[in-house]
């Protein structure tokens, strides 16, 4: 043992990119910050959307409510770069809302 710590994130990226499970990781990165996301810009959006999954860049959503869809949709180019702030990197290119 070195006597050095590594933060938790680190190691995690570290092992997903030994094991080939980087898009995984990725992909429940998405997926959590999703509210937090889109609740920075439609208050009502937690309650009523859910994300689904994403593939190729895109991130699918369901949603109960066409007001708050239609709001995803105005607001996609804003929602995507906050949510791939909050991933850390590029990886949200398109959301495509489903009501």
């Amino acid at each position: 043992m070195n006597g050095s710590f590594e933060s938790l994130g680190r190691v995690i990226g570290k092992v997903a990119k030994e094991k080939k499970m980087v898009g995984a990781v990725n992909r429940y990165k998405i997926l959590k910050n999703w509210d937090k996301a889109v609740g920075s810009f439609i208050t009502q959006a937690a309650d009523t959307t859910r994300a689904l999954d994403v593939k190729n860049g895109v991130l699918f959503i369901a949603c109960l409510n066409r007001e708050v869809a239609y709001q995803i949709r105005l607001l996609a180019a804003r929602i995507i770069e906050l949510l791939n702030q909050l991933v850390g990197k590029r990886v949200v290119f398109a959301i495509n809302v489903e009501v």
